[in-house]
């Protein structure tokens, strides 16, 4: 697999971080119309929310009708997606490590519709984690994965992001690889990833 690990640096201080709120991000209805028809997310799916943050994408796929568990690693960051969503029944937000703890019990195999990770893959164990997802997700199950491409940074910028080739890379494992940007020069990217089993 090209998807290799991150140079080793520190990762972010994320329960500061949004203390400090400085971890907001928006969704556009763009991105969500291309969200939905690329993923054919539809009422009734079963979905996971992978760094879910304030919970921003998890509620945008509860109004689509989805049943979705967000999950972080921060615990202010779970603390604030309940309170902000609280008005969608179908959303539950619950703190997890993904690197440093055992799978949750609710995410056993076969039983997951659509798993979304936005902006956190660069921070995770990928090729783990990738590993994970292919056991939770049914035989039509989809993961979402969206990221800033490393080499279409601004010069200078100390974003962590995915390198092209392991943008990629991603599609290795996986009946079929969709790929479509966010921005116009592909400095964000969307790759939707099909048939786990494959």
């Amino acid at each position: 697999m090209i998807l290799a690990p991150a140079p080793v640096q520190a990762l972010p201080d994320w329960d500061l971080l949004y203390q400090q709120g400085a971890l907001a991000q928006p969704i556009s209805e763009g991105e969500l119309f291309l969200f939905r028809n690329r993923t054919g997310a539809a009422p009734g799916q079963v979905a996971v929310d992978i760094g879910t943050g304030l919970g921003t994408l998890a509620c945008r796929m509860a109004q689509l009708g989805l049943h979705v568990t967000g999950y972080d690693s921060s615990p202010t960051a779970i603390e604030r997606a309940r309170q902000r969503h609280a008005e969608h029944s179908t959303a539950r937000f619950e703190r997890h490590d993904f690197d440093a703890e055992a799978i949750p019990t609710r995410l056993a195999p076969g039983s997951i519709d659509i798993v979304t990770c936005r902006h956190v893959l660069q921070f995770l164990d990928a090729p783990r984690f990738l590993t994970d997802v292919r056991r939770w997700l049914r035989r039509t199950g989809v993961l979402h994965v969206t990221t800033a491409v490393t080499e279409k940074l601004p010069a200078g910028s100390k974003a962590r992001a995915l390198s092209e080739a392991a943008v990629q890379g991603l599609a290795q494992g996986w009946a079929s690889y969709d790929r479509y940007d966010l921005h116009p020069d592909g400095m964000v990217t969307a790759v939707v990833l099909r048939g786990p089993y494959g």
